[in-house]
């Protein structure tokens, strides 16, 4: 589904991300891993079709993204990790505005803004104004919100920082139930344990983990068989993922 070869970012010639190349397939799922300033919010913007490449292709369902926008950003979801804007808003009235430019057909609307505010379990803030939100509950927000337009594509930058333990464990969830049915999902993560919480919560799919580290990929491997080689070794440790992640870090 997601075709990324040989994907070069350079700001002023300096190099940032370097020689990517993946392919993760409907219903997978990717997780990025990397210390502070390693490329991993760079990475989805670029995805998302957001930041130009410097050089290399990005490609969904074998169209050139960058050479077809219009084609292809309607399959694309991007939720960012910082929620901005629209204080004023009701929730009702931001899902109406997004609905619009989704160009939702207007009779469908209503409907398709209760479905999302219903899956997410925020129906009793639809006439609440987003500047008066908690942190989790704007989270919530931008989850219905990228259902509107059922994306191909999901691209989560920290999507589990702003949420209690709860919200974490249903987000989760809903990252399996997306697998399920068929969406592409890559998510950005500073957190180590976030990896075995949704890489394990959907083990009858494939799931990829993906170190960046000075520009390009330190490992990039099934998840199950990063376990395996974590735990296959003559000393096995139960922070076997930890210890590799800060070995491949090292500068």
């Amino acid at each position: 589904m997601l075709d990324v070869q040989n994907l070069c970012k350079s700001f002023e010639k300096k190099p940032f991300l370097t020689e990517l190349t993946f392919q993760i397939a409907a219903g997978e799922c990717l997780v990025l891993l990397g210390r502070n300033g390693t490329g991993k919010t760079l990475l989805l913007n670029i995805l998302a079709t957001l930041i130009q490449p410097t050089s290399g292709t990005v490609s969904i369902d074998g169209v050139d993204a960058f050479a077809n926008l219009k084609q292809v950003r309607p399959s694309i979801g991007y939720i960012p990790v910082a929620f901005e804007g629209y204080p004023e808003l009701s929730v009702v009235d931001y899902f109406d505005f997004f609905a619009a430019a989704y160009k939702l057909e207007k009779r469908g609307r209503a409907d398709a803004i209760d479905a999302v505010l219903e899956l997410m379990d925020i129906q009793h803030l639809r006439e609440v104004k987003i500047g008066m939100l908690s942190t989790g509950e704007r989270q919530r927000l931008l989850f219905a919100k990228t259902f509107l337009h059922e994306p191909q594509l999901w691209l989560l930058d920290e999507p589990l920082t702003p949420l209690d333990p709860s919200g974490q464990v249903e987000m989760v969830e809903l990252f399996s139930e997306l697998q399920a049915m068929g969406k592409t999902v890559i998510i950005a993560t500073n957190r180590l344990e976030d990896v075995s919480k949704v890489c394990n919560t959907n083990s009858q799919r494939e799931n990829f983990v993906g170190i960046l580290n000075n520009g390009t990929f330190a490992v990039f491997n099934r998840f199950r068989e990063l376990q395996r080689e974590v735990t296959e070794t003559d000393s096995p440790s139960p922070n076997g993922l930890s210890e590799l992640f800060l070995e491949v870090t090292k500068t």
